[in-house]
């Protein structure tokens, strides 16, 4: 028996698993380097076969020329909506490393064995954290759905809109800083009343070694109100992933 597939149909699972590979491989949480690159390559098939319906009636006629030049654009496109993600859901570590920096403990950084790079104690407990979040609220299916609904305003073959994409990347910054400002802000406040507290014990008692207790007492208040920041986690993570849809389902091309 022989089986044929049509030409449309490849076609559209050949461009579908261009998007769905850049936007896997940029797109937390599915871009940790402690999933396997198989792993990604069949969750990444698994979208395209889904979403093949939806891509194969939009398609024009093919050509060897058209599916080069749609793989490629399609790739970026995946990328795009990857990294618009990347940069919101980075504002949850950014506020861990605010912690660290004013806490002290970005002074002696630690080796992560997934991220293979070096970072700093509470930012990289903060991500790890909201990557649990994120699976157990189920966020991850909110940004798959992003995705999906990403094709009906770009679809296949389409330009790539990058004055929008502009715009949304300058937007997805300034979200970022300010939500890492939200998170971490109680925080830093404290830990800065702290400095100029052991400042101005050390201009009344020039005897005390300032440089001795300053470290421990500071670490001992970072340790003790950081549960303060968690509670605030879950809210600015679900607000954080509502913009990255909007982001993704924004997007218009030609």
């Amino acid at each position: 028996m022989d089986l044929s597939v049509p030409a449309v149909t490849l076609a559209a699972l050949l461009l579908g698993m261009a998007r769905a590979t850049g936007f896997v491989l940029l797109a937390p949480p599915f871009n940790s380097r402690s999933i396997p690159a198989p792993v990604k390559g069949a969750f990444a098939l698994a979208l395209t076969v889904l979403l093949s319906n939806q891509i194969a009636p939009g398609l024009p006629e093919i050509t060897t020329g058209f599916l080069l030049v749609t793989a490629v654009t399609e790739v970026v496109i995946g990328a795009a909506l990857g990294f618009v993600v990347q940069v919101l859901f980075t504002a949850v570590q950014m506020a861990g490393d605010l912690i660290d920096v004013t806490g002290g403990f970005s002074l002696q950084p630690a080796y992560d064995p997934l991220a293979m790079t070096q970072n700093a104690t509470i930012g990289r407990l903060h991500y790890l954290l909201a990557i649990t979040l994120l699976f157990t609220s189920g966020g991850h299916l909110l940004i798959v759905k992003g995705f999906a609904t990403s094709y009906v305003g770009l679809p296949v073959g389409g330009d790539v809109p990058t004055d929008q994409l502009a715009s949304v990347l300058l937007t997805a910054f300034s979200m970022m800083f300010l939500a890492a400002l939200q998170i971490a802000g109680p925080m830093v406040a404290v830990l800065l009343l702290a400095d100029v507290a052991l400042a101005l014990l050390s201009r009344a008692a020039p005897a005390l070694n300032i440089f001795a207790i300053g470290f421990p007492v500071k670490i001992m208040l970072t340790l003790t109100m950081l549960g303060l920041t968690f509670p605030l986690l879950p809210p600015a993570l679900d607000a954080l992933l509502e913009q990255a849809t909007r982001a993704m389902v924004s997007l218009k091309g030609g």
